[in-house]
């Protein structure tokens, strides 16, 4: 939606860019009330032949709301995203994640008492209650915007066809890339728990042993998406608009930032994920015995956050297709390689960590392959990747060294973990400025920091 979008924006006919809102949004209305009707007759079935722990009743119902409400927030952050409005989406999900934090802990609290199935329950429901605050937010900022009289009704039968196809042959793919993405951790969630019991694990050491990887290994690791997915998100209507304009010199010049940025952005969580795997996994989630998965998992960071950028800028380029037939091939091998190593006792949970490895790999590198091909990007190996790792390097011994001393003096380790991290973190953005890999061109185009360099 957000490259249609952005598309009718470059062209000047801004009546059909909110033609394209209007009628995604009908779709969007219908789909996401549908799928929560369905999900509701469903769940007798679910509980009988899927939900392997009874206990998720409760948080299944109170998760059903969401899926029209998240629907609805789409059409309009698909909308503001087009038009290259980044606040509002931004400013949304913020509202959605302070009430999703601060109501979740009152009710889980409130709810414990009563079973963990009830306090897991409040805690989806205030997610639920999140997406609402952010989906009237989200209207809120529509409503107030100017150029609102320039269409509020549906498009003819024309248009509508036109607007349709368009839209159709763009969201097939990226849609049944989303159906294989929730498909692959449903696979997950049930194999991993099957294979570790087969090797000899109980039940409930399995079920504690997956809530490692997943619960606190793959969380953390996924931190730096923070930065990735909104760079993937921004990309679509930027690449869009520059093919629209036949502006081919644009899109090789922002796919090649995109991906120098991604890997700017990585370097010094992987290299703290690598150094400090124990302590970090003690610090947020007291549970120190994941820290060996959240080490292995970060050799397979790097190209779990190129996976997302590449994505974006394939779709931006039209290709949604390409990053859909690479994430299914990657996933296939990766069940099949959890499967037939995890067999045996001794591997168990690392092996399939190193499956996770392969599968970040291997659907990065066939992105990035095919952008090589669609745009001729180009990556400077000295500025773009030699520099960024000499200074990652010099930053994971400073991890390590600031880490040790404090602990040695105040022997409190979450505070011995953020200073080091801190510090860590400080000087790497110094060391990549005074080496050239981020240039002034990338921080004037940082709120506030640009002002300060004028």
């Amino acid at each position: 939606m957000s490259k249609l979008v952005s598309e009718a924006q470059v062209t000047g006919n801004h009546k059909l860019s909110y033609q394209v809102f209007w009628l995604s949004l009908t779709i969007l209305i219908i789909t996401g009330s549908s799928f929560a009707v369905i999900s509701y007759l469903s769940l007798p079935l679910l509980m009988k032949h899927v939900f392997l722990n009874q206990m998720l009743y409760p948080v299944f119902m109170c998760l059903l709301p969401g899926i029209f409400i998240v629907s609805l927030s789409s059409a309009f952050r698909g909308f503001f995203q087009g038009l290259m409005e980044m606040k509002p989406p931004a400013l949304s999900q913020i509202i959605e994640q302070v009430i999703r934090v601060f109501f979740g802990i009152c009710m889980a609290i409130y709810l414990l008492p009563r079973g963990i199935q009830w306090a897991a329950a409040g805690i989806a429901g205030a997610g639920v209650l999140g997406e609402f605050f952010g989906l009237s937010f989200l209207i809120s900022a529509f409503l107030h915007r100017k150029p609102l009289k320039l269409s509020i009704s549906l498009p003819g039968i024309a248009v509508s066809y036109h607007i349709l196809r368009k839209l159709f042959k763009m969201c097939t793919p990226i849609t049944l890339g989303r159906v294989a993405a929730t498909a692959m951790l449903s696979i997950d969630s049930m194999l991993i728990p099957f294979v570790l019991r087969e090797a000899g694990h109980s039940t409930s050491t399995a079920t504690a042993i997956y809530g490692q990887l997943t619960g606190v290994a793959l969380t953390l690791l996924s931190i730096p998406s923070i930065i990735t997915v909104s760079l993937a998100t921004s990309l679509v209507p930027a690449i869009s608009e520059a093919v629209a304009q036949n502006r081919a010199y644009v899109v090789r010049s922002r796919t090649s930032e995109a991906i120098r940025v991604t890997l700017l952005a990585a370097v010094p969580f992987v290299t703290a994920f690598i150094v400090l795997p124990n302590e970090i996994t003690q610090a947020i989630f007291g549970s120190p015995e994941a820290g060996h998965l959240l080490f292995i998992l970060a050799f397979g960071g790097l190209f779990a956050y190129l996976q997302q950028t590449s994505t974006g800028v394939l779709q931006g380029l039209g290709y949604p297709v390409i990053p859909l037939k690479n994430m299914i091939f990657a996933g296939f091998v990766k069940v099949l390689t959890i499967y037939m190593l995890t067999s045996k006792l001794s591997l168990g949970i690392t092996a399939i960590a190193y499956c996770y490895d392969i599968f970040f790999f291997l659907s990065a590198g066939l992105n990035v392959l095919a952008l090589y091909r669609k745009t001729s990007c180009y990556i400077s190996i000295k500025n773009d990747i030699l520099k960024p790792v000499s200074a990652g390097l010099v930053t994971a011994a400073i991890y390590s060294g600031v880490y040790k001393s404090l602990y040695f003096v105040l022997e409190k380790n979450f505070l011995s973990v953020a200073l080091s991290l801190s510090n860590g973190f400080a000087f790497y953005i110094i060391a990549i400025v005074l080496m050239g890999s981020l240039k002034k061109n990338d921080l004037r185009k940082i709120p506030y920091i640009k002002n300060i360099i004028r």
